[in-house]
């Protein structure tokens, strides 16, 4: 009977186990995602030139984004430090500029000017870059904020694929509509730390949708990106500046 008693409690034991969702694993594509992407822009975003300036506290920086298909061309220019960067690039060549002046890249320095750059072009095309490769998602969920009921999935990164491969991203999607709402990412650094950005004064130029960020922040190597809540952002974290995305012009190529 003993014996019995044992192989039951076994056979329930892995039943309960096997009834456990499990986490969802990374992929490459999300209808979430997909759904977002197509909301904001969809297929406007492979064929046109965008123009607009990237405002915060300290300055503007001006981004010039040519997408034609998988083809692309980004330009970016902006006071860095005491002198004024510019950097050219696309899928055949790189040019740097820094006080009016060409400057020779290094061997092995490539990835840093264009990261330099990203971090400029990144932001006003979300969501259109979540497809692009090396970034896989996973879908996490409906999450409640201030009463509305969110899906969050989170981003990663192909280890290497730039010298931020590391950081992690969380975004909050409408779950009817797809729009950005809000998202946050972890950084390292000195110290390393969170970012947290709502999105406001949505606007549509030449069919895509932009908006503006209110950034919020929180220092420390130990955070990371799954920590943020509700509570956690009203109780740890402040806000850092309002980032506003102006001059914004689309011209769709012909």
């Amino acid at each position: 009977m003993g014996v019995m008693n044992q192989f039951h409690g076994t056979v329930l034991l892995l039943l309960s186990l096997f009834a456990v969702p499990l986490a969802a694993a990374p992929v490459e594509r999300l209808p979430i995602v997909d759904k977002a992407i197509a909301f904001h822009g969809g297929d406007l975003y492979r064929s046109t030139e965008t123009g607009l300036d990237v405002c915060s506290r300290s300055s503007c920086i001006h981004v010039r984004a040519r997408l034609d298909g998988d083809a692309y061309e980004f330009e970016v220019e902006g006071r860095q430090e005491r002198f004024r960067r510019r950097v050219l690039w696309n899928d055949e060549r790189l040019e740097v500029f820094e006080g009016g002046k060409p400057v020779a890249v290094a061997a092995g320095q490539e990835q840093h000017f264009k990261d330099w750059g990203m971090a400029y072009v990144y932001f006003p095309f979300l969501p259109y870059r979540l497809n692009d490769p090396s970034v896989f998602k996973e879908d996490q969920g409906p999450e409640t904020w201030d009463g509305r009921d969110l899906h969050r999935v989170k981003v990663t990164f192909t280890p290497g694929s730039s010298t931020d491969a590391s950081d992690e991203y969380v975004y909050w999607l409408d779950p009817k509509t797809g729009r950005v709402e809000q998202f946050a990412y972890s950084f390292k650094g000195d110290p390393g730390g969170l970012r947290f950005r709502r999105g406001q004064s949505y606007r549509r130029v030449g069919g895509i949708l932009f908006f503006d960020q209110t950034n919020l922040g929180a220092e420390g190597d130990d955070l990371t990106v799954d920590q943020i809540t509700p509570s956690f952002v009203a109780e740890r974290m402040k806000e850092v500046s309002v980032v506003t995305l102006k001059n914004v012009e689309v011209r769709p190529l012909e």
